[in-house]
Protein backbone atom coordinates (compact mmCIF):
# COMPACT_ATOMS: atom_id res chain seq x y z
CA UNK A 1 0.00 0.00 0.00
CA UNK A 2 2.57 2.49 0.71
CA UNK A 3 4.52 1.42 -2.37
CA UNK A 4 1.87 2.32 -4.54
CA UNK A 5 1.06 5.81 -2.61
CA UNK A 6 4.60 6.83 -3.46
CA UNK A 7 4.56 5.37 -7.00
CA UNK A 8 1.31 7.65 -7.59
CA UNK A 9 2.83 10.66 -5.83
CA UNK A 10 5.89 10.55 -7.80
CA UNK A 11 3.68 10.35 -10.83
CA UNK A 12 1.90 13.24 -10.24
CA UNK A 13 4.75 15.26 -9.21
CA UNK A 14 5.82 13.85 -12.98
CA UNK A 15 2.55 15.09 -14.67
CA UNK A 16 2.75 18.59 -13.08
CA UNK A 17 5.79 19.44 -13.96
CA UNK A 18 5.08 19.04 -17.71
CA UNK A 19 2.80 22.08 -17.29
CA UNK A 20 4.03 25.36 -18.23
CA UNK A 21 5.50 26.73 -15.68
CA UNK A 22 7.80 24.18 -14.91
CA UNK A 23 9.63 25.07 -17.96
CA UNK A 24 9.55 28.85 -17.87
CA UNK A 25 12.38 30.55 -17.47
CA UNK A 26 13.01 33.16 -15.11
CA UNK A 27 13.14 36.05 -17.41
CA UNK A 28 9.53 35.24 -18.54
CA UNK A 29 8.19 36.48 -14.88
CA UNK A 30 9.24 39.75 -15.17
CA UNK A 31 6.74 42.36 -14.60
CA UNK A 32 8.43 44.71 -16.60
CA UNK A 33 6.61 45.43 -19.97
CA UNK A 34 4.20 42.13 -19.93
CA UNK A 35 2.45 43.71 -23.00
CA UNK A 36 2.73 44.89 -26.63
CA UNK A 37 0.82 46.97 -28.69
CA UNK A 38 0.01 49.58 -31.09
CA UNK A 39 -0.96 52.82 -30.59
CA UNK A 40 -4.02 53.79 -33.09
CA UNK A 41 -4.52 57.57 -33.08
CA UNK A 42 -8.41 59.03 -33.85
CA UNK A 43 -10.35 55.79 -34.89
CA UNK A 44 -13.25 53.66 -33.12
CA UNK A 45 -13.98 57.81 -31.55
CA UNK A 46 -10.71 57.83 -29.16
CA UNK A 47 -8.60 60.55 -29.59
CA UNK A 48 -5.61 57.23 -29.32
CA UNK A 49 -6.51 53.74 -28.11
CA UNK A 50 -3.29 50.79 -28.06
CA UNK A 51 -4.51 47.43 -29.72
CA UNK A 52 -2.41 44.80 -27.75
CA UNK A 53 -0.77 42.40 -30.11
CA UNK A 54 0.86 40.29 -27.65
CA UNK A 55 2.31 39.40 -24.73
CA UNK A 56 5.94 38.71 -23.60
CA UNK A 57 5.28 35.88 -20.83
CA UNK A 58 3.36 32.71 -20.91
CA UNK A 59 1.71 33.40 -17.40
CA UNK A 60 0.21 36.81 -19.14
CA UNK A 61 -3.63 36.28 -19.91
CA UNK A 62 -4.12 39.11 -22.75
CA UNK A 63 -7.70 39.95 -21.45
CA UNK A 64 -8.67 42.95 -23.94
CA UNK A 65 -7.88 43.44 -27.66
CA UNK A 66 -8.09 47.35 -27.63
CA UNK A 67 -7.67 49.73 -24.39
CA UNK A 68 -7.78 53.54 -23.90
CA UNK A 69 -5.08 54.34 -21.47
CA UNK A 70 -5.78 57.67 -19.35
CA UNK A 71 -2.17 58.32 -18.72
CA UNK A 72 -0.14 57.47 -22.26
CA UNK A 73 2.03 60.53 -22.23
CA UNK A 74 2.12 63.03 -24.92
CA UNK A 75 5.46 61.47 -26.65
CA UNK A 76 4.07 58.06 -27.04
CA UNK A 77 0.72 59.23 -28.26
CA UNK A 78 2.21 58.55 -32.35
CA UNK A 79 0.29 56.73 -34.71
CA UNK A 80 2.05 53.11 -35.76
CA UNK A 81 4.25 53.50 -32.74
CA UNK A 82 5.09 50.14 -31.22
CA UNK A 83 4.93 49.84 -27.28
CA UNK A 84 5.78 47.67 -24.25
CA UNK A 85 3.77 48.28 -21.25
CA UNK A 86 2.00 47.48 -17.89
CA UNK A 87 -1.57 48.05 -16.90
CA UNK A 88 -4.24 48.41 -14.71
CA UNK A 89 -8.16 48.48 -15.21
CA UNK A 90 -9.00 51.85 -14.62
CA UNK A 91 -12.67 53.17 -12.94
CA UNK A 92 -12.11 56.69 -15.09
CA UNK A 93 -14.45 57.33 -17.93
CA UNK A 94 -13.71 56.99 -21.30
CA UNK A 95 -14.29 59.70 -24.05
CA UNK A 96 -17.62 59.75 -25.65
CA UNK A 97 -17.97 57.67 -28.65
CA UNK A 98 -14.73 55.67 -27.51
CA UNK A 99 -15.37 52.18 -28.39
CA UNK A 100 -12.37 49.99 -26.85
CA UNK A 101 -12.54 46.93 -24.70
CA UNK A 102 -11.26 48.59 -21.51
CA UNK A 103 -10.31 51.66 -19.49
CA UNK A 104 -6.71 51.29 -17.81
CA UNK A 105 -3.95 53.29 -16.22
CA UNK A 106 -0.63 52.21 -18.03
CA UNK A 107 2.51 51.91 -15.88
CA UNK A 108 6.11 50.56 -17.82
CA UNK A 109 5.72 51.82 -20.80
CA UNK A 110 8.56 51.21 -23.45
CA UNK A 111 8.90 52.34 -26.97
CA UNK A 112 9.94 48.46 -28.50
CA UNK A 113 12.75 48.99 -31.23
CA UNK A 114 11.32 47.98 -34.51
CA UNK A 115 13.24 44.58 -36.44
CA UNK A 116 15.09 45.25 -39.72
CA UNK A 117 14.13 42.79 -42.19
CA UNK A 118 17.17 41.62 -44.07
CA UNK A 119 17.39 42.46 -47.98
CA UNK A 120 18.03 38.95 -49.63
Amino acid sequence: MKALFVYSFFFLIGVSCQTSPCHMKASEFNSVGSYKGVVHLNEAGCPFYIEITGAFSKSTIQEYQTIYPVNLDKKYQKSGLSLRFNYAVSRAMSPEGCQTDAIVSLSEVQIMKEKRKKDK
